[in-house]
């Protein structure tokens, strides 16, 4: 495909040349997990870069784009490559080989960039926009219908647990009762008090307050002084051990991969999830106060496979909330509904799953 270099007056330095930007096209879509994405974002680099040498950028400039260019890149070459050696991709060489080649040329270009050369810079932009294009629209496109079959051929090789209500049932309703044998409050209008600051709990779980300004916010709500000695044992005694789950996990440690991904705080976590006996089994943990994010976020499903360095289609997912299950669908993984015991195992052995 070609792209064209506009004639005409620039107020830039590129000898009268205006460079124009590259359009994002609907033929241009992989429908693939996040692979659109990070092609628009090297798109949105590209065009960056496009506005610099329109303006007359100087070369050290230029060159905080091109490395921009080059680190994203890379990025995103290593993201496609990874779902492709997964699928099985039989072009994954060439896809490697383009991948390589591109890097040396950006290096290339950047080095003997020189902004009183008009010539050159048409080159460079004529070469990144062809490639930019060719690539999506040649090598790219050819991989779409291996990698979108991938899930109905996928072997699981990872299970990934939500903790609340499939490993550990959690009752928070004594917690309002705790507290009102120590403040004084009755327990109703400590819930409705919580309940009308419904965020509370959501920004501990996310990391936006601390466990100091949580314990400040709570001993606010109760009209009392609560210290951590005092109040830590009181919120995080809510967990009671689910056993055919902890089981469960017992028997597939060594079989497969295993993930914990929890909508969680630092003391729960702290005093109840990892003071489980399974805890130490898991591979890879992914905590939402720690990601900054809460479950149905897609962020928390992307860092537990990055830890368990799988992919989407590799995995199953259980969860206790239907909504949360749908999330990680939507990411690919393989989604179980947890309701109980004996259904979790007719769901995994309906994925083929030893046990």
């Amino acid at each position: 495909m070609k792209c064209h270099v506009v004639q005409g007056h620039s107020a830039g330095r590129c000898g009268g040349n205006s460079m124009i930007h590259i359009p994002w096209k609907e033929r241009y879509n992989i429908h693939y997990k996040n692979i659109d994405e990070q092609h628009k974002v090297l798109l949105v680099i590209l065009n960056e870069l496009v506005d610099l040498i329109n303006l007359g950028a100087s070369a050290d400039q230029v060159t905080v784009i091109y490395r921009k260019l080059c680190q994203y890149a890379t990025l995103h070459f290593s993201t496609e490559e990874r779902y492709l050696r997964a699928s099985g991709y039989g072009g994954l060489v060439q896809e490697q080989q383009e991948h390589a080649w591109f890097i040396e040329k950006l290096v290339a270009f950047d080095k003997f960039y020189e902004l009183s050369d008009p010539s050159l810079l048409d080159e460079t932009m004529r070469f990144l926009k062809n490639w930019y294009v060719g690539h999506i629209m040649r090598l790219d496109q050819d991989y779409v219908e291996c990698v979108q079959s991938f899930y109905r051929r996928a072997k699981i090789r990872g299970v990934i647990f939500d903790f609340s209500n499939v490993i550990a049932q959690v009752d928070k309703n004594g917690i309002a009762d705790r507290l009102s044998s120590i403040c004084g409050v009755p327990s109703a209008e400590i819930r409705g008090r919580f309940q009308a600051e419904a965020s509370l709990d959501s920004d501990f779980e996310t990391g936006s307050i601390s466990p100091a300004q949580f314990l400040e916010q709570v001993s606010f709500l109760c009209g009392h002084g609560f210290s951590e000695a005092e109040f830590i044992p009181i919120f995080t005694e809510i967990f009671t051990a689910i056993e055919s789950t902890r089981e469960l996990i017992r028997k597939l440690k060594g079989r497969y991969r295993l993930g914990l991904i929890a909508n969680t705080n630092p003391w729960h976590f702290q005093h109840g999830i990892q003071t489980s006996e399974v805890f130490p089994l898991f591979d890879a943990v992914t905590l939402s106060f720690q990601v900054k994010a809460r479950k149905p976020n897609s962020i928390l499903f992307l860092d537990a496979l990055e830890k368990l360095d799988l992919v989407a289609e590799e995995c199953v997912y259980i969860d206790g909330n239907a909504e949360f299950v749908a999330a990680a669908n939507g990411c690919l993984l393989h989604g179980i509904h947890y309701r109980g015991g004996r259904e979790l195992l007719r769901d995994l052995k309906s994925m083929k799953i030893s046990i």
